[in-house]
């Protein structure tokens, strides 16, 4: 679907008809979501450009995701896409600035996409052409990945009141702890890949636009979203770190639950060890055992049984071993 945005009193104007600018208005902002190939020729007669094709944009090399073509920049960034659902992934998505006039192309719905439209199509949002729109959409995109490290660290944060929780009330818990935290760990991962993708873009759009394409007040947002981009990096990396110290600490106490298993066995063993010999020396039935013609040999020898149990758990409580 292409859709054609134009700018009237400092706010955008949506087309009320496919692939066709607004009226009125002069089209600033050009956006293929998922564009069939009559779409694409379309845009690259009234762009001038090629757009990119959904294999190109996947291209994970810097010179394929950010390069300058006919005059224009060619920006792909990863894009975080149902980060607040289930099933989390990232989207790649191409920003390319023609002077004054912005394309994007994606093949998801990102969040930001929308909430970014909503609040431009309001008076007084401020645009004055595709450079401004281009800014709006990644302090959109920005804010919207700093919201998802905050869930992120709030779920980090319950989780772990969750495995280090008496061990009572953790037994059960933490094959789902395990689970959870594979799932925070692949977000914070994904979260990391976009952080490091956007933190690019700044850089090259800062680097290639040669204080001519970004006004003053563009180029002080722009290095606004660089520092954005690192600290949010950092706190990425902290994340990160806090989910692999959750991992260890729940496979530690996984084996400690496991080697309390086991040592209860061990102690059964060792408890039933004795009654055993003496069943065992009594049960072969030697014709010379004068205690099997004792009319209380069958008694004493239970009571040898429940003697030798009772003395090995004593000793084991004692040395506190149970």
């Amino acid at each position: 679907m292409l859709t054609i945005y134009g700018l009237s009193d400092a706010h955008l104007v949506t087309s009320m008809l496919a692939a066709t600018p607004p009226p009125d208005c002069r089209a600033v902002w050009f956006d293929l979501l998922e564009p069939t190939p009559e779409e694409d020729r379309q845009a690259e007669a009234m762009l001038g450009v090629s757009i990119p094709t959904r294999d190109e944009m996947q291209e994970i090399e810097a010179s394929s995701r950010l390069y300058v073509e006919d005059g224009a920049l060619f920006m792909t960034a990863l894009i975080p896409v149902q980060s607040e659902t289930e099933t989390p992934r990232s989207t790649p998505v191409t920003f390319i600035l023609l002077g004054d006039r912005l394309a994007t192309v994606r093949y998801d719905r990102p969040r930001s996409f929308e909430i970014f439209r909503a609040r431009a199509e309001r008076p007084g949002a401020e645009l004055v052409d595709g450079r401004s729109i281009l800014i709006g959409l990644l302090e959109t995109i920005i804010d919207r990945v700093a919201d998802g490290l905050e869930r992120i660290a709030a779920d980090i944060d319950h989780l772990s009141t969750a495995v280090f929780r008496p061990r009572g009330q953790r037994e059960k818990d933490l094959e789902t702890a395990l689970t959870n935290i594979g799932r925070l760990g692949g977000a914070v991962a994904r979260y990391e890949d976009s952080i490091v993708s956007l933190a690019r873009l700044f850089h090259f759009l800062g680097e290639a636009n040669g204080n001519d394409r970004l006004d003053r007040d563009g180029l002080a947002r722009l290095a606004t979203l660089g520092h954005d981009a690192r600290s949010l990096a950092d706190h990425a990396k902290s994340l990160d770190s806090k989910v692999n110290f959750l991992l260890s600490a729940t496979l530690g106490l996984v084996a400690l639950e496991q080697n309390t298993i086991v040592k209860i066995f061990s102690i059964l063993a060792v408890v039933f060890m004795p009654p055993t010999l003496i069943a065992s020396i009594y049960g072969m039935n030697f014709h010379a055992m004068p205690e099997l013609d004792w009319t209380w040999g069958y008694p004493m020898a239970l009571g040898l049984m429940v003697a030798s149990v009772a003395t090995t758990f004593t000793v084991f409580k004692w040395r506190r071993w149970l």
